[in-house]
């Protein structure tokens, strides 16, 4: 008799370390879909500011610096831009 009652005992513990684990994966799951989510977010919104910054210079350069240099630098602030959209 006591050995089948320590036989359950010893399986419902099985059993439960099992449940705990389980547990322990889901939130580890959740957790890691969240902080996906978050920097994914944030990276948006790095690049948003990265392509309005770029935008500046190039708008602001092109007022500013005439001739041959302010074309290639104008060029490469587009090309920049571009970067960023296909990133």
């Amino acid at each position: 008799m006591l050995e089948a009652v320590e036989k359950l005992w010893k399986e419902y513990k099985k059993n439960m370390q099992k449940v705990s684990a389980r547990a322990i994966g889901r939130a580890l799951v959740q957790k890691k879909e969240s902080e996906k989510k978050k920097v994914k977010r944030l990276g948006e919104a790095e690049e948003k500011i990265a392509k309005a910054s770029i935008s500046t210079a190039t708008s602001g350069l092109q007022e500013s610096v005439k001739g041959q240099f302010g074309k290639k630098v104008t060029q490469v602030l587009d090309d920049q831009g571009k970067t960023l959209d296909n990133f």
